[in-house]
């Protein structure tokens, strides 16, 4: 019989593209007749609706963080503005969370851009850290860090019932709500009365009863204020302060310790360090990246899943993060990765991926002599592109992720003890350091702390996993990618290619001649003539342990009163951890995170015990 077809097939995860065109000067969103920026001045437009509309001048100078959302990103204009007014306040630190359908082309941003010359520096960078136009939450940084941008691509209807953030204003800029009716619909309007503090603010261009009848339903008291230029009306509005907590104060995180100094605990602490907490790592080894994250190379790249689910799109999402963080520390060597059709499983999920639509960049489809050529090496096998995946040098990306920490090696956690006020950490041999908060980020041994922390819903499957260093050939020497087929193959560095893994749950950490033939015996048959002659009981190698949960899913959150996780990141902990650990760090302290109420609860670490309760 013929195989059904697959429930799946012809699936489409790409974003709609704008449609654009440029009328005087100016550009237009053909899709909804509507203008990006005022024909008489948009920046002037930004400053004087979004700016002063929310009181944001004195509110900049009076604060340390703000947390600024908006409705439509458009070329990124108000953000731009207010990037430029940052640089007046070198202490203060902002969230910006945007929500865009259809997000514009780099060259269709520098269009509008240039425009406004006396922006470019901020411009400039604005385009060179834009994440890749993937559905889905993304985050950059910019002002060295001190500017958080999120970035939500997908309609608000999709979006915003998903998020779960305190916004201290609003700027309501989608295009005009007779031309763009959703954006502005009574359940919209509800999500951004629930987003938005008690007290928060908001303001917009538009005046529309519609919009201010559901603005007042949704909490907030508006008012009309003098438009800009030959608007005659605008609107302005504070949402009625709620006794419900909301706006409780958060204990302030002075001084936090990282358990671990692997990239779970680097991550971290980066997100830490750049919101201006101080850091200790504890590491018990003599040094970082002493554990699984000590291998000479890694792969970056996505796991995704062809109904593109919670955990494929919480992938994609931390490679373009991953890998903007490796480039911008150096530690890429090599770009992209090529997962090949092998072994069969692989080939026959491909299958799957070829029959749908896939953002460009993330999976791209490409044929045996395209993957040929790309990758260096005649491959003989079709494969799938993924652009943002990267070879890395993993002591390089925690180092540059540790700068700014304090680091205290040779520390065995043997016990905590915790008060109102803080943690006391206590290692084996007698020493203690004391913190307002702590993150166990020990890899394979974060069991027991769990259980310590009262997180005893979940058993961790340790595994160990031991990659292969095979010397390089005249033939080998080309390969100038990465490469994935169930097993992974690095480019040559220091004359030595890295061959992975094994997956040993009962196996000892040591170098086998067995382990070497298995990695071997991975690669397709193509791959494994370009080493013709190597014996494998002379090659080295290295193992460490792996951690992962029941579900494959890594955990991260609080555990307990200060006191939280970030761990069982399975073999792609490089690909999950650094954006894993800077949302964290936003969560330890209290800070928007962008993260939609599925993804933390796909992270929860007491997701196995609340599944328990309900059967």
């Amino acid at each position: 019989m013929p195989k059904k077809p697959y429930m799946h097939d012809g699936s489409d995860y790409c974003l709609v593209s704008p449609a654009i065109s440029v009328r005087e000067g100016v550009m237009r969103a053909d899709r909804y007749n509507d203008v990006y920026f005022s024909h008489e001045d948009g920046l002037a437009e930004t400053r004087h609706v979004f700016f002063s509309g929310n009181n944001l001048y004195a509110r900049m100078a009076q604060t340390s963080y703000l947390c600024i959302a908006e409705t439509g990103f458009g070329s990124g204009l108000n953000l731009l503005a207010l990037m430029a007014e940052m640089t007046q306040f070198p202490d203060l630190q902002i969230d910006f969370l945007s929500v865009e359908a259809h997000p514009l082309e780099e060259a269709e941003m520098l269009f509008v851009h240039e425009q406004f010359p006396e922006l470019a520096l901020h411009a400039a960078a604005l385009r060179a850290t834009l994440p890749p136009r993937w559905p889905g939450q993304h985050v950059v940084t910019l002002l060295n860090g001190r500017l958080s941008l999120h970035l939500l691509y997908g309609t608000a209807d999709t979006i915003l019932p998903r998020c779960d953030f305190k916004a201290d204003c609003w700027f309501l800029d989608g295009f005009s709500p007779a031309k763009n009716p959703d954006l502005w619909s009574p359940a919209i309007l509800r999500e951004i009365g629930r987003l938005t503090r008690g007290n928060g603010t908001l303001s917009s261009f538009t005046a529309a009863a519609a919009v201010r009848d559901g603005l007042s339903k949704a909490g907030f008291t508006i008012e009309k204020r003098r438009g800009f230029g030959r608007k005659r009306d605008m609107i302005v509005g504070r949402k009625n302060s709620h006794s419900n907590g909301e706006n409780a104060t958060w204990p302030p995180l002075v001084r936090v310790g990282v358990i671990g100094g692997g990239i779970a605990g680097a991550s971290v602490a980066a997100g830490l360090v750049r919101r201006g907490t101080e850091v200790i790592i504890l590491e018990a080894g003599q040094g970082l990246a002493n554990a699984a994250s000590g291998n000479r190379l890694a792969l970056q790249s996505p796991r995704l899943s062809v109904d593109h689910n919670t955990a494929s799109r919480l992938s994609a999402t931390c490679l373009a993060f991953a890998a903007n963080l490796s480039d911008r520390a150096g530690a890429s060597i090599a770009a992209p990765v090529l997962a090949l059709d092998w072994p069969t499983r692989e080939e026959e999920r491909h299958a799957k991926f070829r029959r749908q639509s896939w953002p460009n960049s993330l999976a791209v489809d490409v044929s045996m002599e395209v993957a040929s050529v790309q990758s260096g090496i005649n491959i003989n096998l079709p494969a799938m592109r993924h652009d943002y995946g990267r070879v890395i040098k993993p002591a390089k990306l925690i180092a540059w992720l540790s700068e700014g920490c304090s680091v205290i090696t040779d520390f065995v956690v043997s016990s905590r003890v915790q008060d109102d006020h803080g943690v006391t950490v206590i290692a084996d041999d007698g020493r203690q350091e004391n913190f307002d908060a702590i993150v166990l980020a020990n890899g394979a041994e974060l069991q027991k702390l769990l259980g310590d922390c009262g997180c005893r819903g979940v058993t961790l499957d340790i595994n160990a996993g031991q990659v292969s260093h095979l010397p390089v050939t005249a033939n080998s020497a080309q390969i100038c990618t990465g490469l994935s087929y169930g097993g992974y193959l690095t480019p040559a560095v220091d004359g030595l290619h890295d061959l992975g893994a094994t997956f040993d749950r009962d196996a000892a950490l040591e170098v086998t001649t067995a382990g070497h033939s298995h990695n071997f015996d991975l690669l397709p048959s193509k791959l494994r003539t370009l080493f013709a002659g190597i014996e494998t009981n002379g090659l080295t190698g290295r193992t460490s342990r792996r951690v992962s949960t029941p579900d494959r899913n890594p955990i991260s959150g609080r555990l307990a009163e200060r006191v939280f996780v970030l761990g069982a990141l399975g073999a792609r902990g490089f690909t999950f951890a650094p954006l894993l650990g800077d949302q964290l760090a936003a969560l330890m302290l209290g800070r928007a995170i962008s993260f939609d109420l599925p993804t933390r609860q796909l992270l929860d670490p007491y997701r196995f015990r609340d599944r328990a309760s309900q059967l």
